[in-house]
């Protein structure tokens, strides 16, 4: 079996290591625009040299932005072609239009550093990987790499993730410039912890990645972030009037997040599946 992938950052190169490790009898090519990328993949044999339109399955791991080209140039591709973009909606209304049967994919996985240098083998060990439809190939590779498929149309998909991960790192940079914005700020770095590490850790994210994901997401997003506000009205309004039923929803918070991480295996580890996811 023949992988290719576009896109060699931090996601196609992860993919390519996990499958080397985890199915040695898949050959996987790769290509990227940025030379040094390219050289870099070569040199640490993270894949091979070739035309990843060639391959059995095409695996489009590209900024959102440079997958209208991408698609546009595999009209006519036999191959199973999918993506692992955050967002799915506007992605495959352009598969549609550039005539390729797009499996939509997208791995709830990540790190907030970028890049070919940041790739590891076990990036997806446990992590969800949404897909569009059970296509038989990508299904196989999903689980080769350790992670578990979950189907979904791409409406559901854009709708969940914009509440779980799109409005998080919203979250995360808002508190930050918040703070950043304070005359105090500078004593405050000298006695943050890990509260406020934390919280700030997804605003340590690729900041094009983010801005392309709210360009493809938007209304979503808006409805998102519509719900955190008037969640932290309510709580402003339980500080404000000192009620004592503020820990009622501190209780109440508590409670779902240890039920989720539970039930997920994974959530109790800070540092578990972070980045854009």
């Amino acid at each position: 079996m023949r992988v290719g992938i576009f896109g060699l950052g931090l996601i196609g190169s992860s993919l390519a290591l996990a499958l080397r490790s985890a199915r040695p009898d898949v050959h996987v090519v790769g290509s990227d625009p940025d030379p040094v990328t390219m050289h870099r993949a070569l040199a640490r044999r993270v894949t091979a040299a070739g035309d990843p339109r060639d391959a059995d399955v095409v695996v489009l791991a590209a900024p959102i932005p440079a997958l209208p080209e991408l698609l546009a140039g595999l009209s006519g591709c036999r191959a199973v072609v999918t993506d692992v973009a955050s967002t799915k909606v506007r992605v495959l209304r352009w598969a549609a239009a550039a005539g390729v049967d797009l499996v939509g994919g997208h791995p709830m996985c990540g790190r907030e550093r970028s890049g070919i240098g940041a790739a590891v083998p076990d990036l997806f060990q446990g992590a969800p990987w949404i897909l569009t439809r059970d296509e038989p190939q990508v299904t196989a590779l999903v689980r080769a790499v350790g992670a578990v498929p979950v189907f979904m149309d791409a409406e559901r998909h854009d709708r969940l993730v914009a509440g779980t991960s799109h409005a998080a790192f919203v979250l995360s940079a808002a508190y930050v410039l918040a703070l950043a914005g304070d005359p105090e700020w500078p004593a405050m770095q000298e006695v943050a912890g890990t509260g406020f590490r934390d919280l700030s850790r997804l605003a340590a994210g690729d900041p094009a990645l983010y801005a392309a994901i709210a360009s493809t997401n938007r209304d979503r997003m808006v409805e998102s972030v519509r719900a955190v506000e008037a969640s932290l009205a309510r709580f402003r309004r339980h500080l404000e009037a000192g009620d004592g039923r503020l820990v009622e929803l501190f209780e109440e918070a508590r409670r779902i997040r240890e039920r989720w991480a539970r039930d997920s295996g994974f959530g109790m580890d800070p540092a578990a599946f972070g980045g854009d996811g």
